[in-house]
């Protein structure tokens, strides 16, 4: 084997074998939050850039994940493409070609895959215009808080709230006007 050769088969194998066992960790559950996945102006060690409990859905092109991709395929193109009877400069050009296709490929499916994922975290702003029914009377002009029941983020939840205007009984149908803090929405009641 000439050394020509060697140089792809230097990167196939040592890439073929991390890959295999980061497939093995990400399928087994253990591969995920602990890889340090983006290399721009800063590395991000745990995988939370957005505060979103690790899930962040940008496109990155340039991971480790992917370097172990584009030099694995690098490395097996080359060796195939050189087996056919190719130029050296052909091999060269035919390997590189590949393992950016495959590295293109792989980061668009984990990118859409992660635009699958969800974040349960409640968002009380998204209950602004719902509505709902109150479940424990609501004292007029902010005098008090009082409990209704609302769907929101696609939960039935039982939220404290308060109102400017007259109180209003257990049992009436109110909507959401604003989030008053973390936990108290301002309602008003539907005539």
């Amino acid at each position: 084997m000439e050394s020509f050769e060697k140089v792809f088969w230097y990167f196939a194998i040592p890439f073929s074998v991390v890959l295999a066992i980061q497939l093995i960790l990400t399928f087994t559950g253990m591969g995920g939050g602990g890889d340090v996945d983006t290399l721009d102006d800063g590395f991000d060690v745990d995988g939370d850039t957005e505060g979103d409990g690790g899930v962040d859905s940008s496109f990155q092109l340039f991971t480790v994940r992917n370097f172990i991709t584009f030099f694995t395929v690098f490395g097996w193109a080359g060796i195939a493409t050189y087996h056919t009877g190719a130029s050296k400069a052909m091999t060269i050009f035919a390997a590189i070609t590949i393992g950016i296709i495959v590295m293109g490929i792989v980061a668009s499916l984990f990118y859409f895959i992660m635009k699958l994922s969800e974040n349960g975290t409640m968002n009380l702003k998204n209950a602004v215009g719902a509505t709902g029914e109150v479940y424990l009377s609501i004292p007029e002009r902010k005098s008090g808080i009082g409990k209704v029941q609302i769907t929101v983020q696609g939960s039935l939840k039982e939220m404290e709230a308060m109102t400017e205007g007259e109180a209003i009984p257990t049992d009436a149908i109110i909507k959401v006007v604003d989030v008053l803090s973390d936990h108290i929405l301002l309602v008003e009641k539907i005539h």
